[in-house]
């Protein structure tokens, strides 16, 4: 089903374990820094739950776990490599994996996502939450609009703002995204992060004609982080999972 013979079904049917509930998150990637997404995983690990990440944004959240990822995503599809040859676990118990050569190739097959994506809740691993970051456009390829809500971290102040709202404007304009999550990034309690969502919400609902919810806050220094860590990841598991199918 890949290109130059590469037998795709082979490595989906290693995830062939009884069918777990899984959710989807979904991070398109902005070219900043991944480490906010790496928290959250961990908060939600932190919370009881058993996430799992896929990178396909050239190790920007990967390198944030402190992992050496050998093997990618491709490997896996291409029935070269078990699932575990191909993920990682941090000492806490997030998995991790990259994927973007495996995401290309995937896209490229014309396969339908839930191919993929459903396959993950098969795995033997018993994962809640299957956490996606990857650029804008091959996020919307996985992750539909209409059905999915892209999660942005937005940092505080107006360079943050007019940084979230082109990404915003990229994700409606060119794929039809209607309905968002937002972090805020570095605000100084719970207040401060409402104001700076509210402007850009605002301009979303305004210009664009989306709506950008509140998901939380991560605070700039180490102070309160764990709790907003907590509250977040906990609202995003309330406004922004799309539940997923096993394949």
């Amino acid at each position: 089903m890949l290109d130059q013979g590469n037998d795709q079904a082979a490595g989906l049917r290693q995830l062939m374990a009884q069918a777990a509930p899984l959710a989807m998150l979904a991070f398109p990637l902005d070219g900043g820094p991944g480490a906010w997404i790496a928290q959250l995983a961990h908060a939600l690990r932190a919370l009881g739950r058993k996430p799992v990440v896929l990178d396909a944004g050239r190790g920007t959240v990967a390198a944030a776990f402190g992992l050496k990822l050998r093997h990618e995503l491709l490997d896996l599809l291409q029935g070269s490599r078990p699932f575990d040859d191909v993920a990682r676990t941090t000492d806490d118990g997030v998995w991790v994996l990259r994927g973007e050569r495996g995401i290309d190739a995937f896209v490229a097959s014309g396969a339908p996502a839930q191919q993929l994506l459903g396959g993950f809740a098969r795995l033997s691993q018993g994962f809640d939450e299957l956490l996606l970051a990857m650029p804008a456009g091959e996020l919307a390829c996985l992750a539909a609009p209409g059905r999915s809500v892209p999660v942005l971290g937005m940092d505080v102040g107006s360079q943050g703002r007019v940084e979230s709202y082109a990404l915003l404007k990229h994700m409606a304009g060119g794929f039809g995204y209607r309905r968002f999550s937002c972090v805020v990034r570095g605000a100084d309690n719970a207040a401060h992060a409402a104001e700076e969502h509210a402007r850009l919400a605002q301009a979303a609902r305004q210009f664009l004609d989306t709506e950008v919810l509140l998901a939380g806050w991560l605070p700039a220094g180490p102070e309160g982080r764990e709790a907003a860590l907590a509250h977040t990841a906990d609202t995003l598991l309330r406004t922004a999972a799309t539940p997923l199918l096993a394949a």
